[in-house]
This record gives C-alpha cells, structure tokens and sequence, in this order.
C-alpha cells in the first residue's frame, strides 16, 4: 500500500515543467532560489536586511535549517562568511562580520538555535558554536597552526552532545561534551570530501574521500575502507558524492549515480538523466514524507525530482550560468524548497571543483 502523502504529491511533482515556469535568465544569477509550490514557479532569494548590497552574484558553499525550526536557514557564501534567514530563505542577514572565511556549518539536533561552524579568523582555523542562532559565538576549538582549518563537523544523533570533525590534513577529532574537550580519533591522510554520522545506526559513519568509500562501526575511532570493486565493473575515477537516507546508501563517481541498501556490501545503478562524467550529481536529497521514493538531485545546472524511487526523473531548468549545488527541502511543509548555486568547473565546460 502506498504512503498517502506520496500519492498526493506525486502527481505535482511529476507536473513540474522543464521550461516556461523555470527561473528566467539574470544577470545576476547566483544566491538562492525558492518555490513555494513544489516546484511549479521560482524566484531568486538574494535580498540583505538592512542593506543596498544583494546575494545576486553569491556563491553558495553549505546550506543547512535548523532540525528544531525548519524557518531558520543559515549559508555559507564564498568569500562573504555566514548568512541567516528565519523566513525559510525570503531575505537574508549578515552574522559573525568578524570574518569572511566561514568552511562548513552544522545544527544541533537536540537543542533549538543552536549551530557550529569552522571559520578562519585571524589566520586560524576554529570551531565556534551559537547557542542563540547565530546572535553570539564563542570559541570551542582552535587548530595547532595557521596552515589548517577544519573541513566537516558533523553533530551525532545518537548521542547528544558528540560531535565529529574533520580538518584540512584528514585528521578527525571528536568531542562527546559539545566541544569542552576533544580527541584525536583517526587520521586518513587525505582529504576528506564528506563525513557523517550513520542516520540509522547507532555508531556508524561514513566517510568519502578520493581513494573511496570508508565505513566506521565504533563512532570513528576506526575505519575500513569498502572494496568497490567487487561490485562494480567499472567504478570510474573520480567519486563526488556520498550521502545516506535512512537504511539506503547513495554514491555517485564519474560513472554513474549508485544505491545500496546492505551497507556498501553490494549496489545498484541508479538511472539518471544526466550525464555522469561532465555533469555528476553535486547534491542529493530526499523528501520528508516518503524518503524511499521522493528524491532531489541538483546535477549541471538542472534540479531533478523523482516520485518513484528513481525509476523515473523531472528535470527543472534553472536558466543560470552555474550549477546546483545546495538543496533544502522544509521539514514541515515540503512544498517549499530553497536550492544555492556556485559556479562548478566540469569535464563538460564548467571545470571540477
């Protein structure tokens, strides 16, 4: 049987139209766009409280709601630091003006208002927590020397408080007391593309980086590193993104966009639209409704959506000159959507990270 609020947002989202209702063409095209209708009309969000200076021409690096009031949005903006919105992305306002060098964010789970962030200032790398969305910061943690800034914070759902980091060398540390203190856990040796708490088991985190796939069972003290190769025939070079939703598994390389749904032992292609080698998905995400069947994928510069698991895709135009690279879908009204665009070099003329 059917989940009932698939089949009542089913046939809209697959109604979404690949031109004519798609953002118009700007000059200005960067920051962020919003729907309100699941999808079927777009309006660029770049607007500063207070300010003559919009995000028009912003680069988007991390967008992310609080768990706890899906109104309030923070995004880092490259070269520009840390921006807040507690109207879901309508207009926006300038935090932390200390610094402009913001690397990643992320919410508590457990506790309202309250974000972490890695931010360069005065030349080192630091962890700095609100308590208060984004009113106040104060400092949790500082790298050794200036060389360094942390790359991923990722907050733990299974215990609260605990908190994963990861700084630009490939060493992890953790703290299990909301940043007071911290150990070194492990260290890859590389960097880290993405980490993250296992959203359906308790003490797994997974890990991406160019070598693969890495899989931790203990809370990060220990990792194994996935033999791909037994499963796929031809996995390709380059690995772009990997991500969990509940109990399935999503990676994407250079060729193709993959599932697995028994801990990376085996997968299954997924059959996108794009094309994989010039245009891999930047982002992937799943509505909150039915995460098993209603999913979003920014790739090049079109945001696609499925009601059917993968089977079948709608593509969105965006008439931009970048690419999709953040998607947030609200938790309490999954009708509204925000999505940021960067400029991404690709094989396919925009160039690679």
């Amino acid at each position: 049987m059917k989940n009932k609020s698939s089949l009542l947002l089913l046939p809209i989202i697959l109604a979404l139209p690949l031109s004519g209702n798609s953002c118009q063409p700007l000059a200005n095209d960067g920051g962020f766009y919003k729907t309100t209708d699941n999808g079927k009309n777009w309006q660029q969000k770049v607007t500063i409280t207070n300010s003559t200076a919009t995000l028009a021409q912003a680069e988007i690096d991390q967008l992310l709601a609080d768990p706890n009031n899906p109104n309030l949005v923070m995004a880092i903006v490259n070269g520009q630091g840390l921006f807040l919105s507690d109207q879901f992305g309508e207009s926006w306002r300038r935090l932390l003006p200390e610094t402009s060098l913001v690397h990643c964010l992320e919410a508590d789970y457990q506790n309202k208002n309250t974000f972490y962030i890695s931010a360069s200032i005065n030349d080192r790398g630091k962890i700095l927590i609100s308590e208060n969305a984004g009113t106040d910061w104060r400092e949790i943690y500082t790298e050794t020397g200036k060389n360094t800034f942390i790359t991923q914070i990722k907050y733990d759902p299974f215990h609260p408080g605990t908190i994963l980091a990861v700084n630009s060398e490939g060493v992890s540390i953790k703290s299990a007391n909301q940043g007071h203190t911290w150990q070194a856990i492990f260290p890859f040796g590389e960097k880290v593309k993405n980490i993250f708490f296992d959203p359906s088991q308790e003490n797994g985190v997974w890990a991406l980086t160019s070598k693969g796939v890495w899989h931790s069972t203990d809370g990060g003290s220990k990792f194994e590193m996935l033999d791909l190769t037994a499963n796929f025939s031809e996995i390709g070079t380059d690995y772009y993104l990997l991500e969990k939703k509940q109990e399935n598994l999503f990676f994407a390389t250079d060729k193709g966009f993959y599932r697995s749904s028994n801990e990376g032992k085996n997968w299954s292609r997924i059959v996108t639209l794009n094309n994989s080698a010039n245009f891999p998905p930047n982002v992937f995400e799943t509505f909150p409704q039915n995460p098993s069947q209603l999913w979003a994928m920014g790739a090049g510069m079109t945001l696609y959506v499925t009601g059917d698991g993968g089977l079948n895709w709608k593509p969105i135009q965006f008439d931009v000159n970048r690419q999709i690279t953040q998607i947030l879908i609200k938790k309490d009204d999954p009708g509204q959507m925000l999505v940021g665009v960067k400029t991404v070099k690709t094989r396919g003329g925009m160039g690679l990270y």
